[in-house]
């Protein structure tokens, strides 16, 4: 009892352990700057690889997000790198940071619609998944793929979770069945590949910068990108039906004999079709640039524009519009934004931009380590190849030696054969001349022996 009470008398939520955490990543932080730095980096080089370990070991294994980065910032801007504010304004004021930013207010005007269940469940109702198991299977993932496009990976989650837990009650699926954890599991997959497919989500706007920032201004070419995500998407969506009809052998016996479907929601309302075709024009906007010639006057100006910008004009416009229905603009800047996202985000461009400074060395370490690297590898592999050969080598000596034994054996026993029979043929001539008469054998000779003609 006495221990509650001081539990809940405690000012602070912070346990040894992670003091300890915290302590062990500012130090991190701090006290790398006193590591003598060997060419080609720098001291500020090695200060800020001790920034970057630091934020590093809060994130992952004091497992938090904000403390670390905020850190992570301030200690780059003490830095001989930069100044605070400066650090601040290319963390924050980051393209990518600010398109993450406006698109998390973009996914709640879509979330309070109320569209993403209904789209979820209007593409497992439809009437041809009846007594058609795998079929039904392929539509919750194509269900799971429409929601990772409108909101985000989690989101999609807990709407499609449920409405699978609804169709396992339907058909009378037990929940902890092969067909169903498999579903869950594979659903959760499928989510996770296609969510990579719009370039200016969270994960996919952090790699598409990070290429831009390391390739040194170029860019991935979109087209190409979209299909090798859809192609890598549907392999997996085969590959789980497979597994699941071929290997698994799921029981589906009581989804194939029935005859039963979902029930589709009421119609969409006026606000939730004018949201839909909202969504669907900023996709397009978003999309247009990468499909038309860079000429067009469009895609000129959308290029300028930017994502970020379109995202920008269409909470703007939302918000102007003022429907009566819908999240407030308030709640649209302060419900489900990933702050966690952003912070990581902010402070992991930030110390990018630094290490691929000039001035702190690191890339050219980098360089020098990765084609130490690679160089060990192929040493490694030739030295493989080398003792391969080698051993190949003297198994075929051996082989060819022991080759050589068996045939001089195999002579050696032939050619004593051969004198055993020629003694006995001789011993046997002997014998039979012995039983002979003298006129016997001179005719013998005669007849036999003497040069014809």
């Amino acid at each position: 009892m006495s221990t509650q009470l001081n539990a809940q008398q405690r000012l602070t939520n912070l346990t040894p352990i992670k003091v300890i955490h915290i302590l062990i990543s500012l130090a991190i932080m701090v006290c790398f700057k006193f590591v003598p730095a060997a060419e080609p980096l720098t001291p500020l080089g090695v200060e800020v690889i001790g920034i970057f370990l630091g934020m590093l070991y809060g994130w992952l294994i004091a497992n938090d997000s904000f403390w670390p980065s905020i850190f992570g910032l301030l200690f780059l801007g003490l830095s001989s790198y930069s100044t605070v504010p400066a650090v601040l304004r290319d963390g924050f004021g980051n393209s990518t940071v600010l398109l993450l930013f406006f698109f998390f207010a973009f996914t709640n005007i879509i979330s309070a619609a109320g569209i993403t269940e209904y789209i979820a469940r209007w593409i497992v109702s439809r009437k041809v998944v009846q007594g058609r198991p795998y079929l039904l299977t392929l539509m919750i993932f194509l269900a799971m793929c429409a929601l990772v496009i409108m909101v985000s990976c989690a989101a999609a989650t807990m709407v499609i979770f449920p409405l699978i837990k609804e169709i396992c009650r339907l058909y009378g699926v037990k929940p902890g069945s092969k067909w169903a954890s498999i579903t869950l599991v594979g659903t959760i997959c499928v989510g996770c590949s296609f969510y990579m497919l719009l370039p200016f989500k969270s994960l996919p706007a952090v790699v598409f910068s990070s290429y831009t920032q390391m390739s040194g201004g170029d860019s991935i070419a979109l087209v190409p990108y979209l299909a090798i995500v859809v192609v890598i998407t549907a392999i997996t969506m085969a590959l789980l039906l497979v597994l699941m009809k071929f290997v698994l052998r799921c029981d589906v016996s009581v989804i194939a004999s029935s005859n039963k479907s979902m029930e589709e929601l009421p119609k969409l309302s006026r606000y939730q079709k004018f949201i839909m075709v909202f969504f669907v024009t900023v996709i397009v906007l978003l999309l247009f640039p990468s499909f038309v010639p860079k000429t067009f006057i469009v895609s000129t100006v959308l290029n300028n524009v930017g994502a970020t910008g379109i995202l920008l004009g269409a909470v703007g416009v939302y918000i102007m519009v003022s429907l009566k229905e819908g999240m407030p603009a308030v709640q649209l800047f302060s419900k489900n934004i990933g702050w966690s996202i952003i912070f990581i985000l902010a402070a992991a461009l930030s110390i990018a931009d630094a290490m691929a400074a000039e001035s702190t060395g690191i890339s050219a370490w980098l360089v020098e380590m990765i084609t130490g690297l690679v160089v060990a590898v192929f040493a490694a592999i030739a030295a493989a190849f080398g003792l391969g050969h080698s051993r190949g080598t003297s198994k075929a000596e051996a082989k060819a030696d022991q080759q050589r034994t068996e045939d001089n054996a195999a002579a050696t026993v032939a050619a004593a054969d051969r004198r055993v029979e020629t003694t006995k043929e001789a011993s046997n001539v002997q014998q039979t001349v012995n039983h002979m008469s003298g006129d016997d054998v001179d005719r013998e000779l005669r007849d036999n022996w003497t040069r014809k003609g």
